[in-house]
């Protein structure tokens, strides 16, 4: 079905899109698309191990101990602000597993915020969510769960190929924004930059014998110029491009992020995933697109792979973490700073707080599962340097 609304697609724009409108309509376009399947059973979720790929959020508590711990920080530094009217708000929940964690871990400290809203793009998702969290909040302690009844939300974010999630009929809040692993599935644009300076947009279109493939066109203005951008930055960096290279360039993070940080008051804005910064994206060994596909726990790099599958696998690419860096530092507002996600999780205290609480002489199934799990998301040969995550901090002139 997502593939004859594709090609159908291609024939109303006239025989040719872009690459970032391929993705569009691949993992958004129709209520069969990847990201809004109607199916609110486990076997429909994309994450887990059911589906297609594993988040770090689902990876034990560490996750949301380092989330806990940021909440904590925030409604102890903010002296004039009562905590009661603290907020977390949620990009993107998943499963709802992190949210349910989080919340666990606040009851323990007896911190709940006022209010815990989750912005999904999908309703069937939301459902399955709702299920899931409840599932968890009552094994664990049933006044939480009655607690959490009043204090969770949810908002259904409308999504287009032109402005993406750009719902704006959210309310400020003082509190803990989170995103985690939702910018690598932004629509993106792939650009190939030739050696005497032309400049070219992949696409799609619809080959003789019905099949889907690729096609080069000259890159508009507005592409060009983010091209040529990326291209003086690489040299004062050290790196001279000679040969044609591809770049991925996503069009929609900066007014996204703009409506983030307009929708925060006071806190911090937490936005992790999987990505790097200019000087190794644009290094000179790199020369093709980062954008890869993920279909049952398998993932592909090679380009023309990601045409197949419309609708049924993922795709995603490596976040241009230096776009969201020149972002912040024109803002007046906050300061941020960029870390590991391993350097995240040790400033979090979360190693502090394997230390202190557990009991090492435990051989038990589930101590071995967690000591496995922070040691996955840690380590430099898995998780711990190929997730960023970029601290904001918003301070409101009207907070003390």
């Amino acid at each position: 079905m997502v593939l004859q609304n594709l090609k159908n697609y291609i024939k109303r724009k006239g025989g040719w899109i872009p690459f970032d409108s391929f993705m569009f309509e691949c993992l958004y376009g129709n209520d069969d698309s990847y990201y809004m399947r109607k199916n609110p059973s486990v076997s429909g979720l994309p994450f887990g191990p059911s589906g297609d790929y594993v988040t770090s959020a689902s990876l034990g508590h560490w996750m949301a101990k380092a989330y806990a711990h940021s909440y904590a920080r925030i409604i102890s530094e903010a002296h004039s602000i009562d905590k009661e009217v603290f907020a977390i708000r949620e990009y993107g929940p998943g499963n709802g597993e992190l949210a349910a964690k989080i919340l666990i871990e606040l009851f323990d400290q007896d911190i709940l915020p006022r209010k815990y809203e989750m912005l999904e793009i999908s309703q069937s998702f939301i459902e399955f969510q709702k299920t899931k969290i409840a599932d968890i909040l009552k094994q664990y302690d049933e006044s939480l769960y009655l607690r959490a009844k009043k204090i969770l939300e949810w908002k259904l974010v409308e999504v287009d190929c032109e402005g993406f999630a750009t719902n704006t009929d959210i309310e400020p809040i003082n509190g803990l924004v989170i995103a985690n692993e939702i910018i690598d599935s932004f629509p993106v644009k792939v650009a190939i930059w030739q050696p005497n300076d032309e400049i070219l947009e992949l696409g799609v279109r619809i080959n003789d014998e019905g099949e889907l493939e690729f096609q080069n066109r000259l890159a508009d203005d507005k592409l060009t110029e983010k091209v040529s951008h990326r291209k003086n930055q690489a040299k004062q960096n050290g790196h001279l491009w000679t040969t044609p290279r591809m770049l991925d360039i996503c069009f929609h993070t900066e007014q996204w992020l703009k409506i983030l940080m307009d929708k925060l008051n006071y806190g911090e804005l937490i936005i992790s995933d999987y990505g790097l910064e200019r000087y190794e994206l644009d290094s000179d060994n790199r020369i093709e697109s980062n954008v890869t596909a993920f279909f049952q726990h398998t993932q592909t790099s090679k380009l023309n792979e990601c045409l197949e599958n419309a609708g049924d696998q993922d795709l995603t690419y490596l976040v241009d973490f230096s776009q969201l860096s020149e972002f912040f530092l024109d803002q007046n507002d906050c300061y941020f700073n960029l870390k590991s996600q391993a350097a995240w999780f040790i400033d979090s205290g979360v190693l502090d707080h394997f230390s202190r609480n557990q009991d090492f002489s435990n051989k038990s199934h589930e101590m071995i599962k967690e000591v496995g799990n922070l040691q996955k998301l840690l380590s430099d040969n898995e998780m711990g340097q190929s997730f960023l995550f970029c601290h904001v901090f918003k301070k409101n002139s009207s907070v003390a």
